[in-house]
C-alpha cells in the first residue's frame, strides 16, 4: 500500500492538477482523490454548489460519507448529498492504491427536480436552489464514466511515478545513510572496541532502536560474546555469552539470516526486562563477511508503538556486512587504514592520478597512496616499459641494503635489479637502509602488474620480514590500485609521446627560421636550452618550463614576415625598419595564439623585447609588470645574440657577454634573472658539462 505521502506526491503535482483542472473547467466535473482505507481526502476540486446547501463537509471529508458500500470500479453510487457519482479504483501492486471519485453532476432533468424540490424542503429559498441546480452539469452517464476511466488512468499513472521516485528517494536515503556510517567508521579510533561501538550506535540510529547489543564470536570457538550493549534493558549483556544455534542470536548466526523478534517470541537472550520495561520489537541480524560470520547485531525498541518494517531489516541487513568490513579491518592499523581508504580515499586516488601528467609523477602518487594504505617493510612501483627502467621504493622499517635489490626483482619477475633497472630511487619516510646482511631470509612479497593495453609496464610490490603478512584483502586492494596506476601511466606516456612529436616538429620550424634569417645553425635550440636552464635555477615547476622549451623555439616565429634585406642588412637599420621588426613579437604571438596547446606560451613570445626600465615593446611594460617567462626569454636571446656571429655585430665572449649582462642587470634586464643565467652557466661548467652551456674554449670559461 503506498504511504499518505506517496499519495501526497502523486496527486499533489502539477501534472495532475493541470489535467482535473483543465476537465473541471470543461464540463464542471468534482473529482476527488481518497484514501481507500481512511476515507480520507488526498485532493479534491471545489464541492459542488449543490453539496454545499445540502450536506456542509467537513475540511478533509470527501463525497463519500464513512459507511458507504462500494461494490465494485465503475459500479455508481450516490455522494452524500444525494448526487450520483462514480468510483474508479488506482490500482499501486497487487493491491488498490487509492479511489477517485468523480460527481458534481445529474443525469437527467427528473433528478435536477427532484434535488430543488430536496432544498426546498430543507429550507433552502427557491431562487437559491434554482440558482444553484442551474449550475450543475447535466451530462449523460456513459460520458461521465469514459471521463472517469480516462482519470483512473491518469492517476494509476501518476500514482505510479510517485511510487518509483518514492523507491528511489528511499534509495538515497539508504545511500546517505552508509554514506555518512562510512564516514563516522573512518574517524573511529583504530580499536576494534571502538569501532564496535560506532557500528551498535550507528545501527541503532538507522532504525530508530532505543536498545542493543553486538556480539562477536570468539576466534576458533562457537560462542558469541557480548562486545557492545547500549540500553536500559541491554545494562548488564555486556560479556555475556551464547553458543550458535542457541536462542534467537544463535541461530542468527548459525543460519547467517536476519530475523524480526515480534513482543511474546523468543526472548534475545541479551535483551533483560527491567522493572516493567521490556523490548516490544526487535531485529538481530548477521555480522559477515565473505560468507565468514564475525558475530551478530540486535537492535530493539521498548515502545509499544514501535514496530520495525521488512524494509528496516533488510537495510539493517545490509549494514551489518558493512560493520563487518569495519570491525574486520580494525584489528590492525594497515588494515584499518585500508577500510578507511576502501571506503572514502579511493576515489580522490584515482583523481590525483587523472590530473598527474608525467611516468614519474603517477609513481610518485602511487607510492605515496600505498604508504598510507598498507603496513609493509618495502613498497614501491617497478616501471619496465617505455623502455624506462626503474623503480620508485618506499622503505617502512630498517631494512637491509642489499634486500631492496633483490625484493625489487622479485616484485618484478626479474633476474638482476641493479643490471636491468638503471635507477632504484629511495624514499625514506620511516628508516634508512641497514647494513647488508649475507642472509636475508624469506620474505612475504605481494606484487600486482600494471597493465596498459594488455602488456605489463610495471609492478607495484609490498613486501614484509614476517611470512604471511598479506591476505587476501590485500591483493584485491592492489589490484584495484595497479588498475588505477595502468591507466595514468598509459595516459602520461601518449602526453609524453604527444609532446615531444610537438617538441620535434616546432625544431623543425625553428630550424627553418633561423636558416630564414640566416642565423648560426641552433639559435633557437639554444635560446630554448638556456632559459630552460634559468627556470631551473628558480625552481619554476614543470608546466613553466615546458613553456620555455616551446618559446624558446618559437620566439622568432613572427620574424618569417620580414623582408630579408631587413633580415640580413649589415649596417644600422633605420627608424622605419626597426619599427618593421618590433613587429614581429606581435605577429608571432599572432601565430601561436591560434594553436590551443601552445596558448600558454603567446605573453612569453609577446613580451620578450620589454625591458626593465620600460623602455622596450611592444607595450613599454617595466619590472614585476613584464611576465617573469618573458624576463627569461629575453636574457636567454640576448646572451645568444651576444655570443654567436651576426652580420651587424661580431661574435663576444662569454667573459665579455656575461659582462653586458651585469651592465645591463636593472635596466635592460631583471636582475635576477641575469644573476640566474650566470649560476646556470657556472655550475655545468663546473660539472663538466658537455652540452650547449659547455666554454668553447679554454680562454672563454666564465669568470668567477
Amino acid at each position: 500500500m503506498p504511504t499518505t505521502e506517496t499519495l501526497l506526491g502523486a496527486f499533489g503535482g502539477r501534472e495532475w492538477r493541470t489535467a482535473v483542472d483543465a476537465l473541471f473547467e470543461a464540463v464542471g466535473l468534482v473529482v476527488t482523490v481518497m484514501d481507500c482505507d481512511a476515507r480520507e481526502v488526498v485532493f479534491s476540486t471545489e464541492s459542488c454548489a449543490y453539496c454545499q446547501l445540502a450536506v456542509p463537509q467537513q475540511p478533509g471529508t470527501g463525497c463519500l460519507g464513512p459507511g458507504t458500500e462500494i461494490s465494485g470500479t465503475w459500479r455508481p453510487t450516490v455522494c452524500r448529498g444525494g448526487l450520483p457519482c462514480y468510483v474508479g479504483e488506482v490500482p499501486s501492486g497487487d493491491h488498490v492504491g487509492c479511489l477517485i471519485v468523480v460527481g458534481g453532476f445529474v443525469s437527467t432533468t427528473r433528478e435536477r427536480s427532484d434535488l430543488f424540490n430536496s432544498l426546498v424542503k430543507a429550507g433552502v429559498a427557491e431562487d437559491v436552489a434554482h440558482e444553484t441546480l442551474r449550475d450543475t452539469p447535466l451530462l449523460a452517464r456513459r460520458q461521465v464514466q469514459a471521463l472517469a476511466r480516462m482519470l483512473v488512468a491518469e492517476g494509476t499513472a501518476a500514482l505510479a511515478r510517485a511510487t518509483e521516485n518514492s523507491r528511489w528517494a528511499t534509495r538515497v536515503r539508504e545511500l546517505e545513510l552508509f554514506v555518512e556510517a562510512g564516514t563516522v567508521f573512518g574517524e573511529a579510533d583504530d580499536r576494534r572496541a571502538d569501532v564496535v561501538e560506532t557500528a551498535l550506535e550507528r545501527a541503532m540510529g538507522i532504525v530508530g532502536a532505543d536498545c542493543g547489543t553486538l556480539l562477536l564470536l570468539r576466534p576458533g570457538t562457537d560462542i558469541l560474546e557480548a562486545a557492545a550493549s547500549r540500553g536500559e534493558v541491554c545494562r548488564e549483556a555486556l560479556g555475556a555469552c551464547v553458543r550458535l544455534g542457541e536462542g534467537v542470536e544463535g541461530r542468527v548466526a548459525q543460519t547467517g539470516r536476519g530475523v524480526l523478534v515480534a513482543s511474546g517470541e523468543d526472548e534475545l537472550h541479551c535483551f533483560s526486562p527491567k522493572a516493567g520495561v521490556r523490548v516490544r520489537q526487535a531485529i538481530s541480524v548477521p555480522i559477515s563477511r565473505d560468507g565468514r560470520t564475525m558475530g551478530v547485531m540486535s537492535v530493539g525498541s521498548t515502545d509499544e508503538d514501535r514496530c520495525f518494517s521488512a524494509e528496516e531489516l533488510r537495510l539493517l541487513d545490509r549494514f551489518g556486512t558493512m560493520a563487518a568490513v569495519a570491525i574486520d579491518n580494525s584489528r590492525g592499523r594497515g588494515a584499518s587504514e585500508r577500510a578507511k581508504f576502501e571506503l572514502m580515499k579511493l576515489s580522490a586516488y584515482a583523481k590525483s592520478l587523472g590530473v598527474t601528467a608525467s611516468v614519474d609523477d603517477v609513481a610518485n602518487v602511487t607510492v605515496s597512496v600505498l604508504e598510507k594504505a598498507f603496513d609493509f617493510d618495502l613498497a614501491g612501483v617497478v616501471i619496465t616499459g617505455w623502455s624506462r627502467e626503474q623503480a620508485v621504493v618506499v622503505v617502512g622499517s630498517e631494512v637491509p641494503g642489499n634486500a631492496i635489490a633483490a625484493i625489487v626483482a622479485e616484485a618484478a619477475g626479474l633476474d638482476d635489479v641493479p643490471a636491468t633497472v638503471a635507477d632504484i630511487r629511495l624514499i625514506t619516510y620511516h628508516a634508512e637502509p641497514g647494513p647488508d646482511i649475507a642472509d636475508i631470509g624469506d620474505w612475504s612479497v605481494l606484487a600486482s602488474e600494471v597493465l596498459v593495453h594488455g602488456a605489463v609496464v610495471g609492478h607495484l610490490f609490498l613486501a614484509s620480514k614476517a611470512e604471511g603478512t598479506f591476505a587476501a584483502d590485500d591483493k584485491r586492494l592492489m589490484d584495484g590500485l595497479a588498475d588505477h596506476a595502468g591507466a595514468a601511466l598509459g595516459r602520461a606516456a601518449l602526453f609524453a609521446r604527444l609532446r615531444d612529436d610537438y617538441a620535434r616538429t616546432i625544431a623543425a620550424l625553428s630550424a627553418t627560421l633561423d636558416a630564414g634569417e640566416f642565423a648560426p645553425r641552433g639559435h633557437a635550440d639554444r635560446v630554448m636550452d638556456y632559459a630552460m636552464a634559468i627556470g631551473e635555477e628558480f625552481g619554476l615547476e614543470r608546466e613553466d618550463i615546458e613553456v620555455l622549451r616551446f618559446a624558446g623555439l618559437l620566439h622568432d616565429v613572427g620574424k618569417m614576415g620580414l623582408a630579408e634585406e631587413i633580415l640580413l642588412k649589415p649596417s644600422k637599420l633605420t627608424d622605419e625598419e626597426m619599427e618593421k621588426v618590433r613587429t614581429h613579437v606581435q605577429v608571432g604571438a599572432d601565430i601561436v595564439e591560434q594553436l590551443e596547446f601552445l596558448g600558454a606560451i603567446t605573453p612569453v613570445i609577446l613580451h620578450h623585447h620589454e625591458r626593465w626600465d620600460g623602455t622596450g615593446y611592444p607595450f613599454g611594460l617595466a619590472g614585476a609588470d613584464i611576465p617573469l617567462l618573458a624576463r627569461i626569454l629575453a636574457v636567454a636571446d640576448s646572451f645568444d645574440v651576444m655570443t654567436s656571429e651576426r652580420p651587424y655585430h661580431r661574435r663576444l665572449s662569454y667573459a665579455e657577454a656575461r659582462r653586458e649582462l651585469e651592465g645591463g642587470a636593472g635596466t635592460q634586464f631583471d636582475s635576477d634573472v641575469v644573476h640566474a643565467l650566470i649560476d646556470a652557466l657556472d655550475a655545468r661548467v663546473l660539472a663538466g658539462a658537455t652540452g650547449l652551456l659547455v666554454a668553447r674554449s679554454e680562454e672563454e670559461r666564465l669568470p668567477s
